[in-house]
């Protein structure tokens, strides 16, 4: 079954962690991180590791995995500060590539009917 159809805790913490990053990046003094999105968490049911699914317009993709793996402690004290429960999960970093692979479908789809 699906942790969405679930209910219960994991999917009050989820948006929960989600805010809290959200906030952190937009403070942070590093401009791409203030450029990035948080777009997607999912937290294991133990509370043991959250991984943040991050996205940005920008091109430079290798840089802000870098970023966001230099500020991962900075952000993950202010998570242990605003969070009420007694396990803080160890946040994991991923780049989401939804958006690359929306615009590469995209152009397939245009090229496909220039084709015909």
């Amino acid at each position: 079954m699906s942790e969405q159809k679930r209910g219960g805790r994991i999917n009050r913490i989820n948006p929960l962690i989600h805010q809290i990053v959200s906030k952190a990046l937009l403070r942070n003094s590093d401009p791409l991180l203030n450029k990035a999105t948080v777009t997607h968490v999912s937290t294991s049911p133990d509370l043991k590791k959250s991984i943040i699914f991050v996205s940005t317009l920008e091109e430079n993709k290798g840089s802000l995995k870098n970023s966001l793996e230099k500020n991962r402690t900075k952000i993950q004290k202010i998570l242990s500060r605003e969070m009420t429960t007694r396990n803080v999960p160890k946040l994991i970093f991923e780049i989401d590539n939804t958006l690359n692979n929306v615009s590469r479908i995209n152009e397939l789809i245009q090229k496909v009917n220039s084709d015909e």
